[in-house]
């Protein structure tokens, strides 16, 4: 698919593939470039869906069988757990293309186990972004699900770096990559509060939003406001570490935690898995707003 414009007078949007690759925005005559794209080095900003994050060894139980996740998954070999989903890997179609407006479809792909859909839409206003996402359950059994977005953020704008503002009841406790039972209330929970520019290499951590807390991101030349739907009450925080991709920082509206199937499994609370019965179909979204 080539890639897709949407534009206004302060924003210009590039999607290829469903993948956000551009994010510019014109403040006082001068554009900023508000995320990275750098396939090469896996520098990408993508949805997570069917599943946000890692799904430990790949094990998946629900009510249709024991499925494994990383069974002819793209990354399957890269990495330990099944991770982000499968969607980065979909041919989307076409649905609609307006000056401001594009809407974007694929089937789920596997190793996914049910026959699903995945619906996605970008929205640009005059100072803001909408981006949603809908699934919808074309099996016979109910399907739990996660849904999210991975945006590779530019840790610098020209000058300082980016300073992160959300309020979080606690993040999970991470052992190899994966969360443990125990939901911890760390150092930075309260930085994060005030406002908090994470070094390099020093996240890759999953937090439980307090209900009414919004996300801000604040470069010293814009500020960017990140308000998702009700379900979307987790945010991944992930600064890589030296290298070539040690200037960006992930910023991830996500309805679950890391292994969330697993935790329901095990019947750990406020771990976020969502639920979906057969013909049905339901919609979330993030809005990002600058000033």
């Amino acid at each position: 698919m080539e890639t897709l414009k949407i534009k206004n007078k302060n924003c210009e949007v590039e999607v290829l593939n469903n993948n956000l690759k551009s994010l510019n925005v014109t403040k006082n005559d001068i554009e900023y470039k508000l995320i990275a794209f750098d396939p090469n080095n896996y520098v990408i900003s993508f949805i997570m869906a069917p599943w946000v994050n890692r799904i430990e060894d790949g094990k998946f139980e629900c009510e249709k069988g024991v499925f494994n996740l990383l069974d002819n998954h793209p990354l399957g070999r890269n990495f330990n757990h099944a991770i982000h989903g499968t969607m980065l890997f979909a041919e989307w179609d076409l649905i609609n293309h307006e000056e401001n407006y594009i809407e974007l479809s694929s089937s789920v792909l596997k190793p996914w186990p049910f026959k699903s859909q995945i619906k996605s839409r970008f929205k640009l206003l005059e100072n803001k972004l909408r981006q949603e996402l809908t699934i919808i359950n074309h099996d016979n059994y109910v399907m739990p699900y996660s849904l999210g977005w991975h945006p590779w953020f530019n840790r610098s704008l020209g000058s300082e770096d980016l300073v992160i503002k959300f309020d979080s009841d606690f993040k999970w406790e991470i052992k190899n990559e994966i969360p443990t039972s125990k939901k911890i209330i760390s150092d930075e929970i309260s930085k994060f509060k005030k406002g908090y520019a994470p070094g390099i290499d020093t996240l890759d951590d999953c937090y439980k939003l307090k209900s009414n807390s919004k996300v801000i991101l604040k470069w010293p030349e814009i500020n960017l406001n990140i308000n998702s739907s009700k379900e979307c009450r987790h945010l991944t925080v992930y600064t890589p570490p030296s290298g070539i991709n040690e200037n960006y920082i992930c910023v991830e509206p996500q309805t679950s935690t890391i292994n969330s199937f697993q935790l329901e499994n095990k019947k750990i609370e406020e771990n976020g898995t969502l639920f979906l019965i057969p013909s049905e179909s339901k919609t979330i979204f993030t809005e990002w707003e600058w000033w």
